[in-house]
C-alpha cells in the first residue's frame, strides 16, 4: 500500500515598504494593547532575538514576523497534538483557534481600512493554491482560510512546475508592487516520491505584506550628508545621514533611548531603539524585551529632538524553516511525526501532510521624500545643526551606531516591520 505524503509548501513572501520622516501630534501614551498584537509582538522580539544569536547574524536585516504569524496561522488552525504544541509555543498562537481567526480578521481589516488615506499604501494579502490530485482538503479548512485570512483561492496542478511557480510569483510581485518578484522556483515542486511513497506538494500558502507612507513632517534633504557610523568602539564606516529637529515623542531608560516617528496623521509609526552605549546588536537583544519597549513606548512624551538617522534600502532572505527548527518547532517540518489530518479529508490509506518549506524575503527603502531616485550626495564631512531653530534645547537622539528599528500600526499597536542596522556598508545601494 503507498502512503501518501502531500506536502503544503508554506510560503512567506513579503514585503515591499517605502516610506518617509516626519513628526505628528502627541499619541496615546498608556495603549491597550490588544491581545493578537501582544501575541504578534512577543513572537516579532524572538525571532529578533534568535536571528541576532545566530552563528551568522546578518549586519542589517528587516523583516515582518507579522507576515510570518499569518502565513504559519494558516497552518496552525489544523494543526493538533505536538505539532499544534510547538507551533503555540514558538508563534505564541492561543490554544483555542477562535481567539485566533476573528482577531486576526480584525487587524487585517484594521490594515487594509489605513489603506484608505491618500498618503498611505499598505496591504496584508493572503492566498492559498491547492494541488487535490492526492490530498482531497477539506471544505471546512479551506473556507476558514478564506473567511478568516481573506485569502484567495487557487486550484493548481503541481506538476506544471513552470506555469505554477509563474502565477504563484506574479501573485507575490502584485500584492507588494514589484518589490519581492520571486518567492519560488519551479525545483520546489519537484517531486519527492519513491517507490511505495506518494511525496508530493499538495498547498502553498502565501501571505504578502506591503508599507509605504509618507513622514508627517519630512527630513531636511539639504541636511543629509556623510557622517561616521560607529560599528564598535573601534571601527567606524561613513552612512548617508539624514537630520530633522523636530517634535518628537522620546523617551529613555538607563541603557536605551527610545524614540518614535510617526507616519501622515499618526496612524503608523516607526520606532527606533537606540542603546546610549556603543553595543553590538547580539548584546542589545539580550537586553531589550517586549515589556521594555511597552514600558519605553508608555513613557514618551513629545519633546524636541535632534535626529540623525541612516538613509538606507536594505533586502533580506530569511530561512524561516531552519530558524524556527532551531526556536522549537520540529514535528511540523517532519514527514513522520507531522499533525496537520484536520487539513484533509481521512482515506483508507495512511498520509500525513508536512510543511517542506518556508521561504521569508524583505524589502525596505528609508529616505527623505519616500522616492526611490535618491538625491545626489557629497562625501564632505561637517557638523549638522537645527535645519531650522528649535525653541528648547533639543535632545540628542543620533542613531550613527547600531540600533532597532520597527514599524507598527497604533491603532492596533502592532509590529509590521522589524530589523536592525548595525554596519551601513553592507547595505543594498
Amino acid at each position: 500500500m503507498c502512503r501518501l505524503k502531500a506536502t503544503p509548501v508554506t510560503l512567506l513572501c513579503s514585503l515591499g515598504l517605502l516610506f518617509l520622516l516626519g513628526a505628528s501630534p502627541a499619541l496615546n501614551r498608556d495603549p491597550d494593547i490588544p491581545e493578537i498584537s501582544k501575541r504578534i509582538n512577543e513572537f516579532t522580539v524572538d525571532l529578533l532575538k534568535h536571528n541576532a544569536n545566530s552563528e551568522n547574524a546578518p549586519a542589517n536585516t528587516i523583516l515582518s514576523p507579522q507576515s510570518i504569524f499569518h502565513c504559519l496561522a494558516m497552518s496552525y488552525i489544523a494543526s493538533d497534538g505536538n505539532t499544534k504544541k510547538e507551533l503555540a509555543d514558538v508563534c505564541h498562537f492561543p490554544d483555542d483557534k477562535r481567539q485566533l481567526l476573528q482577531p486576526l480578521a480584525d487587524l487585517r481589516r484594521q490594515f487594509n481600512a489605513s489603506a484608505k488615506h491618500k498618503q498611505i499604501d499598505v496591504s496584508l494579502a493572503n492566498s492559498l493554491w491547492l494541488d487535490e490530485t492526492y490530498a482531497d482538503f477539506r471544505k471546512d479548512y479551506v473556507k476558514e482560510v478564506q473567511d478568516a485570512f481573506g485569502a484567495s483561492l487557487y486550484r493548481v496542478k503541481f506538476e506544471q512546475k513552470a506555469q505554477v511557480s509563474k502565477d504563484i510569483n506574479e501573485w507575490i510581485s502584485e500584492k507588494t508592487h514589484g518589490k519581492i518578484q520571486k518567492g519560488v522556483n519551479p525545483e520546489d515542486f519537484s517531486s519527492r516520491s519513491e517507490p511505495g511513497v506518494i511525496d508530493e506538494p499538495g498547498l502553498v500558502s502565501v501571505n504578502a505584506v506591503y508599507f509605504k507612507a509618507d513622514w508627517d513632517s519630512q527630513f531636511d534633504k539639504a541636511s543629509t550628508r556623510k557622517q561616521p557610523f560607529h560599528i564598535s568602539g573601534s571601527k567606524t564606516e561613513e552612512a548617508m545621514m539624514m537630520h530633522q529637529c523636530s517634535r518628537l515623542p522620546y523617551s529613555e531608560n538607563d541603557i536605551v533611548k527610545f524614540l518614535e516617528i510617526p507616519y501622515i496623521d499618526g496612524i503608523y509609526s516607526m520606532y527606533i531603539i537606540l542603546p546610549k552605549d556603543i553595543i553590538s546588536i547580539k548584546g542589545l537583544m539580550e537586553i531589550i524585551d517586549n515589556k521594555m519597549i511597552v514600558d519605553l513606548k508608555r513613557k514618551t512624551f513629545d519633546r524636541e529632538v535632534d535626529v540623525l538617522l541612516p538613509k538606507f534600502e536594505l533586502k533580506s532572505h530569511l530561512d524561516v524553516k531552519d530558524t524556527l527548527s532551531k526556536m522549537g518547532i520540529k514535528s511540523a517540518f517532519d514527514k513522520q511525526k507531522a499533525d496537520f489530518d484536520k487539513m484533509i479529508v481521512k482515506k483508507p490509506e495512511a498520509f500525513r501532510i508536512y510543511i517542506s518549506e518556508i521561504y521569508h524575503d524583505a524589502w525596505v527603502d528609508v529616505h527623505e521624500e519616500g522616492t526611490e531616485a535618491a538625491a545626489a550626495t557629497t562625501t564632505v564631512h561637517f557638523s549638522l545643526g537645527c535645519s531650522a531653530p528649535c525653541s528648547l534645547p533639543p535632545k540628542q537622539f543620533h542613531a550613527d551606531h547600531p540600533f532597532i528599528f520597527m514599524i507598527v500600526h497604533n491603532q492596533s499597536h502592532s509590529i509590521l516591520f522589524s530589523g536592525w542596522i548595525s554596519n551601513p556598508k553592507e547595505l543594498a545601494q
